[in-house]
């Protein structure tokens, strides 16, 4: 497979994905397509879970995801262990660098820091598809949870 960075300029990297992803980006959605037929929002997010991408010019990403509907802590300073533990269960944030493979329609994210210090260093690659002004990514099957044959994330221009 044969990456290149969305910062390069390289020649064979079309600009319809590469260039199509710089920006900001508003999460629309979340899909598990399960195993048995069903289909539901991710139980990390929630049905109405909330989210911001951003893609720059010079190959950087961040990302962050949560469940809207968390319960608000009691004290901002002293979180309880059940506060915390909502951060694990229902919070996602990271950023890095990212590269755009064009031919297989994939963007990889290289993690730098990430809210779980465990998944630093690690490699998320994507499924990507442009439509309009609509960013749809997919985890490939090597990374998806149990019993889930198809995971999207339907983004769309902020």
């Amino acid at each position: 497979m044969t990456i290149k960075s969305a910062g390069t300029g390289a020649t064979d990297v079309s600009p319809s994905l590469a260039k199509g992803l710089v920006g900001a980006w508003r999460l629309e959605s979340t899909e598990q397509h399960l195993a048995d037929g069903t289909v539901r929002p991710s139980a990390l997010y929630g049905p109405n879970g909330v989210g911001y991408l951003l893609y720059s010019s010079s190959g950087r990403m961040s990302v962050v995801l949560t469940d809207p509907n968390r319960k608000s802590w009691a004290s901002t300073d002293e979180p309880t262990p059940d506060d915390l533990q909502a951060i694990r269960d229902h919070f996602v944030a990271y950023a890095g660098r990212y590269e755009v493979n064009e031919a297989e329609g994939l963007v990889i994210h290289y993690i730098e820091m990430h809210v779980t210090p465990n998944y630093a260093g690690d490699v998320a690659a994507r499924r990507a598809s442009l439509d309009g002004s609509r960013l749809t990514l997919s985890v490939l099957p090597d990374e998806l949870p149990a019993g889930t044959v198809e995971y999207l994330f339907k983004w769309s221009r902020a």
